[in-house]
C-alpha cells in the first residue's frame, strides 16, 4: 500500500477552547459528506451580508441530542456519533444548550456562552467527560482551500478515558501526528492525495486501537478525523469530508 506523505500535525494542536479564532470568510459555497450523507451550505460571504455564522453539531455522546442558540432549537434529533449540516444562525452572543432529544424542559446537560462572527464557520461538539457529564466544545473551521494539487486534515478527539492518540498511516512506523490528547483538535494541514488506512494508537502503544479503512485524501478537499467512543467502550472514528464549491442558495 501506498504510504500516505502527511505534514507531522504535532505542532498543530491545541485544545477546543472557543470560537474566538478567527478563520477566512470563503468566496465559495461549500459540500460537505459524512456518514453517506451530503449537504451544502452557502458561502461564507453571503452568510456574513446576511450577519449569520455557519455552524455544525457534533453529537459525539451515545444518544441522540438537540441543540439550542439561545431559546431557539438549531439542530434536533441530532443522532449518537452523528454530524449534522452546516445552519445558518445569528452572529451573536447566545447560550449553547444541550438537552437529551425532545425533552427542552428543566436544566440542559451542558452549556457554552458564545459569539459566533458572521460568514465564519464552526462545529460545535458535544461530548461526554470522564466523569459522566456532558462537555459543550466549539471548533472555529478554517474551510480556506488547501494548497494547489494538496488535501487538508485535520483530528477532534471526542473520546473521553482514551489517553493522548498517535496518528499512523497502516503499516507505518513513524507518525504523522501524535500527543493528541482528549479534547484537543489539530489545525488543519496540507498533505499529499492518496488513498489509505489510518491506524489510532493510543500513546506509546504499537497496536492500533481503531484502523480508519478506505481513507481517500482528494486534492482540494478538506478532511476531519473524528474519534469518539470511549469510557470503557470501542474507540469508533468518522471521516468528514469538506469542499468548496460553486455558490449555492442560501439555506435561510
Amino acid at each position: 500500500m501506498k504510504s500516505i506523505a502527511l505534514i507531522t500535525l504535532s505542532a498543530g494542536v491545541a485544545a477546543m477552547l472557543g470560537i474566538s479564532a478567527c478563520n477566512k470568510t470563503t468566496s465559495e459555497a461549500s459540500k460537505s459528506s459524512s456518514g453517506g450523507a451530503t449537504s451544502t451550505a452557502p458561502s461564507g460571504q453571503d452568510a456574513k451580508i446576511a450577519d449569520k455564522a455557519l455552524v455544525r453539531f457534533i453529537n459525539a455522546t451515545p444518544t441522540a441530542k438537540d441543540l439550542y442558540f439561545g431559546d431557539v432549537t438549531a439542530f434536533s434529533n441530532v443522532g449518537a456519533e452523528a454530524v449534522s449540516t452546516y445552519s445558518e444562525l445569528p452572529a451573536q452572543r447566545h447560550e449553547f444548550k444541550l438537552f437529551d432529544a425532545g425533552t427542552n424542559g428543566g436544566s440542559p446537560l451542558a452549556t457554552n456562552s458564545e459569539s459566533p462572527s458572521a460568514g465564519q464557520h464552526y462545529t460545535v461538539v458535544a461530548m461526554n467527560s470522564v466523569n459522566g457529564s456532558t462537555i459543550l466544545d466549539p471548533v472555529s473551521d478554517d474551510l480556506s482551500a488547501p494548497e494547489a494539487g494538496k488535501a487538508k486534515v485535520r483530528v477532534i478527539h471526542a473520546a473521553p478515558g482514551v489517553s493522548k492518540v498517535d496518528i499512523y498511516p497502516a503499516g507505518s512506523k513513524k507518525a504523522i501526528l501524535d500527543g493528541i490528547a482528549f479534547k484537543d483538535a489539530t489545525s488543519y494541514k496540507d498533505v499529499d492525495p492518496v488513498v489509505t488506512e489510518i491506524d489510532v494508537r493510543t500513546e506509546g502503544n504499537k497496536e492500533s486501537a481503531v484502523t480508519i479503512h478506505n481513507v481517500t485524501l482528494q486534492p482540494g478537499k478538506l478532511y476531519t478525523l473524528l474519534l469518539m467512543g470511549g469510557n470503557g467502550e470501542p474507540l469508533t472514528s468518522k471521516v468528514i469530508e469538506d469542499q468548496l464549491i460553486q455558490s449555492v442558495a442560501s439555506i435561510r
